[in-house]
């Protein structure tokens, strides 16, 4: 009865603050307010305050936030949408949690690690103005790569984690967030050198400490890439087939090795993926051409099959609203009048009439009309 009550109260305070202003939260009326208290912070977000900084490589920058009341926690695994205003203008980039639930259960802290990317605008702002940012805007935890307990436990005779890169911080929660150790853990992480390897002193020291528990460098620039089926299959008493897996990297990287086990006759519902940029699907193809009307201007942008709609946009100088760029965020939506675009993060392909469509997922499968 309460649960009821609470979605009809929900429902009726939106369609009150639709009424107003066509707006979907009373909160954007006193944006102005709370930019003046909290300047930067997003109406849409939770406020979290900056506790602290610190460089773990010379890439990677991790960064402690005490999420406002508001933020309801997170499961080991999830990310999270970042939000701070750079230049007048509100920019985002999404994170996995790098810390464990502890952190979060006991001082109500969380932490992001952040690879600073030589032209990513978010990550460069984010290093450059640390020092005097007090704080940033979180969405709730979202995503479902997290290690979840089955039914069957004689399924589970081990785990394997595969990190390249910065991928390590997803993995990184969950192994800091386990408190009862049931299965064999063992961890390839994959860099070019060891000295990109963040929380390296934290895993060798889990590892000392727990005896289920197994972490393996795999120096790319000494030693090549990983051959993860080559590797699993010189342990002794390992089965393949009997294995969780969990990779955390590059596409490209993921598909090579969820191939390769599936040949070995590995179920796909074993296998869990967290994913660094989108599947290139139908890259190869004819251009096509997008209409764009921007403030009543029709502009024609030539699109190539596989390029993000928001990419050619912007390669033809346009500068359509964007957030995550990876298709988390929403704020890249806006109104396919005409024509058909992929899905580059599932391989679908649109209906031929108007809908809303995300320009930073969405490439051109034949000639398009798109109102941004």
């Amino acid at each position: 009865m309460n649960k009821t009550i609470s979605l009809w109260g929900q429902s009726l305070y939106r369609q009150f603050s639709l009424m107003l202003a066509n707006q979907p939260k009373l909160s954007y009326y006193l944006h102005p307010l709370l930019r003046w208290n909290k300047p930067g912070v997003h109406p849409d977000y939770h406020s979290a305050r900056i506790v602290d900084f610190r460089w773990e490589t010379d890439q990677m920058l991790s960064v402690w936030l005490e999420p406002a009341a508001s933020w309801s926690g997170f499961t080991a695994g999830q990310h999270l949408l970042v939000t701070m205003m750079h230049q007048g203008r509100y920019i985002s980039r999404s994170f996995s949690i790098s810390s464990s639930a502890a952190l979060f259960t006991q001082q109500k802290q969380i932490r992001i690690s952040c690879r600073i990317q030589p032209q990513g605008e978010f990550t460069q702002a984010l290093a450059a103005g640390i020092a005097a940012l007090p704080h940033l805007s979180i969405s709730d935890a979202m995503g479902d790569f997290v290690l979840e307990p089955k039914a069957n436990s004689a399924l589970e005779q081990s785990i394997v984690m595969v990190a390249a890169g910065s991928g390590i911080t997803p993995l990184w929660s969950m192994l800091s967030s386990l408190r009862c150790w049931t299965s064999p853990i063992v961890l390839f992480y994959c860099v070019k050198t060891a000295v990109q390897a963040a929380f390296l002193t934290e895993l060798n020291q889990l590892a000392a400490k727990q005896p289920l528990f197994k972490v393996q460098l795999i120096e790319t620039a000494m030693t090549g890439r990983l051959n993860l089926v080559q590797r699993l299959q010189t342990h002794t008493n390992f089965s393949l087939q009997k294995a969780l897996y969990y990779f955390c990297g590059p596409e490209a990287m993921s598909r090579q090795f969820i191939d390769d086990l599936i040949q070995q006759g590995v179920s796909a519902t074993a296998i869990h993926t967290e994913l660094f940029g989108l599947a290139r699907g139908g890259s190869e193809g004819p251009v096509k051409q997008a209409l764009m009307i921007q403030q009543g201007k029709v502009i024609s942008v030539d699109v190539a099959a596989g390029v993000p709609l928001l990419q050619a946009a912007e390669q033809q100088g346009l500068s359509p609203r964007f957030g995550c760029r990876i298709g988390v965020c929403y704020q890249c939506v806006c109104q396919k009048k005409s024509g058909q675009v992929l899905n580059l993060r599932t391989g679908q392909i649109s209906g031929d009439g108007p809908e809303q469509i995300q320009l930073c997922i969405s490439a051109a499968h034949s000639d398009l009309q798109i109102e941004l």
